[in-house]
């Protein structure tokens, strides 16, 4: 059996009962002398298209060394950010499209992640160091329970070469601890439960929309100051319509701090309204 070259006049299929997409190819029993698989020019690919995406689940059980940043403060001196010992488990379900862009705008990849029952909660523990000047700070982290069914997130391009972005922020937290005496150590933790961000008012059920690309974009783009110092600039522009940032909310269970003498309870929070009118980070490296 051989694979005959791959005819443009296909289109990316959908398989029954699922949402993943492959490329049909024929298959044909032929002689040996049968032709092999031939390079397509851009005018055979550009008939090729993609229309129902692709959808995926993960299982996660990894475990990853150390993942390290380097680079300087404003004295010159060497600085890093660290996550050592890392350790994921749980599922992640999701969807990848691409959809067409509005009104001449470039096409933009769309991930999703909707609430699927059945997954498995995410886990996450690391041991986050950070070194500057001569000092170091470490704290373990451990996530638990961790969920963000409805976080959706899409991604373009711009004709100056930045990143646009948009970005729903749907988030639960079963349980956060901060253990700056090393990871399982409950002694001097901080531990933050029931955690969850989202739409307000849609008690955990809708998106945030801190970014969209169309209505109040997101931007990712390096920029060269008056002394031609290159830094990365990560914003959210204003809304194309005033007033009308999304609204966010942030809930918080219980936070309880453990010490010596005892635990000291602080006990809940809670901001029902939260809105991002403009925001505008620049990160560069110390000369």
């Amino acid at each position: 059996m051989s694979i005959a070259m791959i005819n443009p006049s296909h289109r990316l299929r959908r398989i029954a009962g699922t949402a993943l997409t492959l490329l049909t190819l024929h298959c044909i029993t032929t002689p040996v002398m049968a032709a092999d698989m031939q390079p397509l020019d851009d005018t055979a690919l550009s008939d090729v298209t993609g229309r129902d995406g692709l959808s995926f689940a993960i299982n996660l059980n990894s475990s990853i060394g150390a993942a390290t940043i380097s680079t300087s403060d404003y004295a010159g001196n060497p600085a890093t950010l660290g996550l050592n010992n890392v350790i994921a488990t749980g599922s992640i379900g999701g969807t990848l499209d691409i959809i067409s862009g509005t009104s001449g705008a470039p096409d933009y990849v769309s991930w999703a992640f909707p609430n699927i029952d059945g997954l498995n909660k995410l886990q996450f523990g690391a041991d986050l160091l950070a070194t500057d000047n001569g000092s170091s700070f470490g704290t373990g982290i451990q996530l638990q329970n961790l969920t963000f069914g409805g976080t959706n997130m899409q991604l373009t391009s711009t004709p100056g070469g930045a990143i646009t972005f948009g970005l729903g922020l749907n988030m639960a937290i079963g349980d956060m601890q901060l253990q700056p005496n090393g990871r399982g150590i409950s002694n001097g933790q901080m531990d933050i439960n029931g955690i969850g961000i989202s739409a307000a008012g849609s008690n955990g059920t809708t998106p945030w929309a801190l970014a969209d690309i169309n209505a109040q974009p997101g931007t990712i783009n390096v920029v060269t100051d008056a002394s031609g110092t290159d830094s990365v600039q990560i914003g959210i522009g204003w809304p194309t319509t005033p007033g009308t940032a999304p609204a966010g909310s942030l809930q918080i269970g219980n936070i309880t701090f453990t010490t010596p003498g005892g635990a000291v309870n602080l006990g809940s929070s809670s901001i029902g309204s939260i809105q991002i009118q403009y925001l505008n980070v620049k990160l560069k490296t110390g000369t």
